[in-house]
């Protein structure tokens, strides 16, 4: 942390929480609600009326790292004191001084939060983790101000949920998870993980989150539990490095997997962040945890179809056995959907690499994916990889890989701020 100063919580007692980062730092946020709530604080809907401002921000690519720095300049204008959060204080951290002096608090020294506030009564280690994500209190996009217009108004809310909701389903599955995040009651989200035990030249992350530790088998099934009993049926289990569950406390991802899927009740399981080196290691030991029918979608990052582009992002290589997993468990379960995530235009990359990649889904078949930009991070390994694929060439390949996709029966859809696009079986 920076610069921290002590200050009064009866001084401080109205709040806006606000953030543009992942799900994982969504959890944190709710959490630090929680924890704020516990403790007295009125949480508020816009900037102009708090005392304090807590922003949790991402840095996961350059686009968002700058949104995340543009954003925290403009909420310094207001007559309040300013907190950042996330992964931002930490990998952009030269960056962020040149703007801000302020008080900051990285992802891995989350429970430090209490420092900031010595007055609370309830520490954060007493404030369990949380499994809804916490919603912005206000809305910033175009598209977000319209959906936030037409769910306020009760007459037009119902058709406008209805109309949606199909639309999304038609055009997506209803496996899909954006579907599922929109159709449905909201996912209720188990983390296992802190952390990541892999070293990935092109991320950042990792510098933020700090080394992996697992959550205890006991706590996650615990919390599956509760939540089933208050009414939830969609669970999305996450980490960093969901795969790695377990070695750190004597368990494994397949223990966790069968135990959960081993609680009786109607729900179904998404398993998201897989690193196709787990999947490799266990597919053997989830033929019967998948004969369940409870796992619905598991997302493994396969990230290239190239086993020399691999090595240089410090993956796992060994795209035959990768291949064979993936068909493998498609084979056990026929009705589990599986998607995965692929940059493009990591340096080096050749035409011949891409279309090894554009191949491998073909191959394999997948139901859904994301194309993400190779975005080069200070002080990452890959920043030192030479050459680098120029801006407009990766563009290209962008555009040709979404002509390639809906040639070959998928719908695709660009998502400009988080620069990937997004494919998926047509329905």
């Amino acid at each position: 942390m920076l610069g921290v100063k002590h200050f009064k919580g009866s001084k401080m007692k109205k709040v806006y929480l606000t953030s543009n980062a992942c799900r994982r730092r969504l959890l944190d946020a709710s959490r630090i609600q929680n924890y704020l709530y516990r403790n007295g604080y009125v949480i508020v809907k816009k900037p102009e009326d708090a005392d304090l401002i807590i922003f949790i921000a991402c840095s996961f690519h350059n686009n968002l790292a700058d949104h995340g720095l543009k954003k925290v300049k403009e909420l310094k204008k207001y007559d309040a004191e300013l907190i950042v959060a996330g992964c931002l204080p930490e990998v952009e951290k030269e960056k962020l001084s040149k703007i801000f002096n302020g008080k900051t608090i990285s992802t891995k020294n989350l429970d430090k939060i209490d420092e900031l506030f010595p007055e609370n009564k309830v520490k954060f280690s007493e404030i369990e983790d949380a499994n809804l994500l916490f919603e912005n209190p206000t809305p910033e996009t175009l598209a977000e101000h319209i959906h936030t217009t037409l769910n306020s108004v009760p007459h037009i809310k119902n058709v406008y949920t209805k109309t949606r909701n199909y639309v999304v389903k038609s055009l997506l599955g209803k496996q899909s998870l954006i579907y599922l995040a929109f159709a449905r009651q909201p996912l209720c989200h188990i983390r296992t993980s802190w952390g990541c035990m892999g070293n990935c030249s092109y991320c950042t992350i990792k510098k933020s989150t700090g080394p992996f530790h697992s959550k205890p088998l006991e706590d996650c099934l615990k919390e599956f539990k509760e939540a089933l009993k208050k009414g939830y049926r969609y669970f999305l289990i996450l980490g960093v490095d969901v795969g790695a569950y377990g070695l750190d406390i004597n368990s494994s991802l397949p223990e966790l997997l069968d135990e959960i899927t081993k609680i009786p009740g109607d729900y179904e399981i998404i398993l998201r962040g897989l690193n196709p080196r787990w999947l490799v290691k266990y597919i053997d030991d989830l033929s019967e945890i998948l004969s369940r029918k409870k796992i619905v979608k598991i997302g493994v990052s396969v990230q290239s179809g190239s086993s020399r582009i691999l090595k240089l992002m410090n993956r796992y290589s060994n795209v035959e056995k990768i291949k064979n997993a993936c068909l493998q468990l498609k084979e056990m379960s026929p009705d589990t959907s599986l998607d995965t995530h692929y940059i493009v235009g990591f340096p080096t990359e050749t035409e011949e690499d891409f279309q090894k990649t554009l191949q491998f889904i073909r191959d394999i078949d997948y139901d859904e994916g994301y194309f993400f930009r190779f975005s080069s991070r200070t002080g990452t390994e890959a920043e030192k990889i030479e050459p680098k694929i120029p801006e407009e060439e990766i563009t290209r390949r962008i555009k040709q890989a979404r002509r390639y996709l809906k040639t070959h029966g998928y719908n695709t859809f660009f998502f400009t701020r988080w620069r990937f696009f997004f494919y998926t079986k047509k329905v």
